[in-house]
């Protein structure tokens, strides 16, 4: 079971490696493109403001999500440890 799972994770690692590099070739491409049209800093300045609220949400998100998940499976393991000096 825990083999199957690993391979699992080891996956979606790789998956996303993959499509980490994707993306940056992607986004090497859109940088180029912007640095021709010669755009002003300030013409950015709020895609910046929009990557850093909706990256901040994901961010946090996943972070209380995580938490909440840690704090179940710590009570879970209290209940069967529990169960099992009852028994």
């Amino acid at each position: 079971m825990k083999k199957n799972r690993s391979i699992k994770v080891m996956m979606w690692i790789i998956i996303g490696i993959v499509f980490f590099f994707l993306i940056e070739l992607l986004w090497s491409d859109v940088i180029l493109a912007t640095m021709k049209e010669e755009k002003s800093e300030d013409d950015l300045l709020p895609f910046y403001w929009l990557l850093l609220i909706v990256g901040g949400s994901i961010v946090c998100t996943l972070s209380y999500v995580s938490w909440r998940k840690y704090q179940g499976e710590k009570k879970e393991k209290q209940h069967r440890d529990n169960d099992k000096l009852i028994d």
